[in-house]
């Protein structure tokens, strides 16, 4: 096709927008009718997509947001319950560590019976006492600790020994502050505390209790 003809083609097309009535579009052309209706499709289809579509849009990528969460949340409770029977283990050993603790704290009453063995240790191993003082208790929430005020007088491997004895012991016995210094006579003395633990009464727990809830 020439340009002449191209020339002719346009020049019927352009004759066809001339004179259009534009009260009854049904009368017009083939050509002004087309481009008509394509322009009233342009129109509608972007109108929808500026204004209502807009809002689906939104309520769209919600939708999208709450499906991601859900299968996060979805992938994280399922690496939970895979984990489940090895989260059961370790509670059952951590009830058994805290059980086989639990049984190396005395109560009040066992108490008395704890510092004399502590202090029969002593003699039992040649050490000549001086001082064994137990001091005020230190309450925690759960238990009480009792501070033992300890000197005695004798050899180094005699301490090492009462050392020992006080470590085998099935009670939580704690050996601290421990200084030895040396006597005119050649022997050696030893200062420590001893720290020995206890269960809190239940007056003593409704107290500890009482008095956390108004520290809080």
């Amino acid at each position: 096709m020439n340009k002449n003809s191209f020339d002719s083609l346009g020049s019927r097309i352009a004759a066809q927008f001339r004179g259009l009535d534009t009260a009854n579009p049904s009368s017009w052309p083939v050509v002004p009718r087309l481009f008509l209706l394509l322009l009233l499709y342009v129109l509608v289809v972007g109108g929808l997509w500026f204004y209502p579509l807009s809002d689906y849009a939104e309520e769209l990528q919600k939708a999208v947001d709450r499906e991601n969460a859900s299968r996060m949340d979805f992938t994280d409770k399922l690496g939970k319950a895979a984990n489940l029977n090895l989260l059961k283990k370790q509670r059952d050993e951590v009830a058994l560590t805290v059980e086989s603790l639990e049984k190396q704290l005395p109560n009040s009453t066992e108490m008395s019976g704890l510092l004399f063995n502590i202090s029969q240790m002593g003699r039992t191993q040649n050490l000549q006492q001086e001082l064994f003082k137990p001091d005020l208790p230190i309450f925690k929430q759960y238990y009480a600790i009792i501070p033992v005020t300890f000197r005695a007088n004798g050899g180094y491997h005699d301490f090492a020994r009462f050392a020992a004895d006080v470590a085998n012991l099935p009670r939580i016995v704690n050996l601290s502050n421990m200084t030895i210094s040396p006597r005119t006579d050649g022997t050696l003395t030893l200062d420590a505390t001893v720290r020995t633990y206890r269960y809190l009464d239940p007056g003593e727990l409704a107290t500890q209790g009482k008095g956390s809830k108004e520290g809080k």
